[in-house]
């Protein structure tokens, strides 16, 4: 049932013990929004396998509890925050649960209780006007992990909105502190793991040019996001970044602007090559992931030939 924010409150106040689920790998935008919401309306902030290096220096900037590895017998009901697919939540089993997220991806909708997805730049932009139409006490912590959240998702504004912007403001007002006390949860050294697995990362990547576009493929064991970004940030049009984890294969991709604006929607491709292969996958426009079963490669090679279906 899709509800608006205004119904969250109502909703959500039916059941007794709620868990707040983060992601896998929790994010900022995740964590600063399941915590958020946990305050508001009470319940326990959780999150499968554990947290992103942003996401545990948000949790310890704003004194959030994360439990890693919840059981869901334990809670009536869960609330899936900032997530699109199940391939994100690991091998915990959804039963009774409802959704607040941004992404595309409608994959989570059918079986739950109630949810809001819409597409935003953030889940900290909903969560935050289900606080406003709640009425519900803002603290600074849960203005500073919300402003967190969105500062991590838009890179910085970079990718942005006049929805965005008012949002921001209004949080900086609400919490009563600098944007710079923000952008310092932010500001963690890059570890030397990190830059190694992006340098390889780089100098493994295979180039193909399609027209004036160039689609950029790399294999990695690690650190699959921040290789895409990389290749992104480089020159790539359009980057795809894959490691094997198992028997599966993780993909991370991202697009540049101007592919995105022709009608590239990498959330479309993953989740169509995901499933191709017995697995899932999704995001948005120009940031998106999957989890399959098969060898990098030819995951990798599969996903080129879509993008480059696509693009003139």
């Amino acid at each position: 049932m899709r509800i608006c924010e205004a119904e969250f409150g109502a909703n959500v106040g039916k059941y007794h013990k709620v868990l707040y689920l983060c992601h896998r790998n929790a994010d900022p935008d995740a964590v600063g929004s399941a915590f958020a919401l946990s305050q508001a309306f009470g319940g326990t902030l959780g999150a499968v396998d554990d947290l992103s290096r942003t996401g545990e220096a948000l949790a310890e900037a704003i004194g959030a509890d994360v439990k890693i590895d919840p059981k869901a017998e334990d809670y009536d009901l869960v609330v899936v925050v900032d997530t699109s697919v199940r391939i994100q939540l690991g091998s915990f089993r959804l039963a009774r649960y409802a959704l607040i997220d941004h992404h595309q991806d409608i994959g989570l909708q059918h079986d739950a209780e109630f949810y809001i997805q819409r597409p935003s730049k953030s889940t900290a932009e909903i969560a935050w006007e289900i606080l406003k139409e709640s009425k519900a006490q803002t603290s600074r912590e849960m203005a500073m992990g919300l402003l967190v959240g969105i500062i991590s998702d838009t890179g910085r504004f970079r990718r942005s909105s006049p929805t965005v912007f008012r949002a921001a403001a209004e949080l900086l007002e609400a919490g009563g502190f600098e944007y710079e006390d923000a952008l310092q949860v932010l500001s963690i050294p890059v570890d030397a793991s990190r830059k190694i697995a992006i340098l390889k990362a780089v100098t493994r990547a295979k180039i193909d040019r399609h027209g004036d576009w160039l689609i950029a493929t790399t294999e990695i064991n690690s650190f699959e996001g921040s290789s895409a970004m990389a290749l992104a940030d480089l020159g790539a049009d359009v980057a795809f970044a894959a490691g094997k984890h198992g028997d599966l294969c993780r993909i991370s991709a991202r697009a540049g602007r101007e592919a995105a604006r022709i009608g590239l929607n990498l959330a479309e491709i993953l989740c169509e090559v995901g499933k191709n292969n017995g697995g899932n996958g999704g995001g948005h426009m120009a940031a998106a992931a999957l989890e399959a079963v098969g060898e990098p490669r030819a995951l990798l090679e599969e996903c080129r030939k879509r993008a480059a279906e696509i693009l003139p």
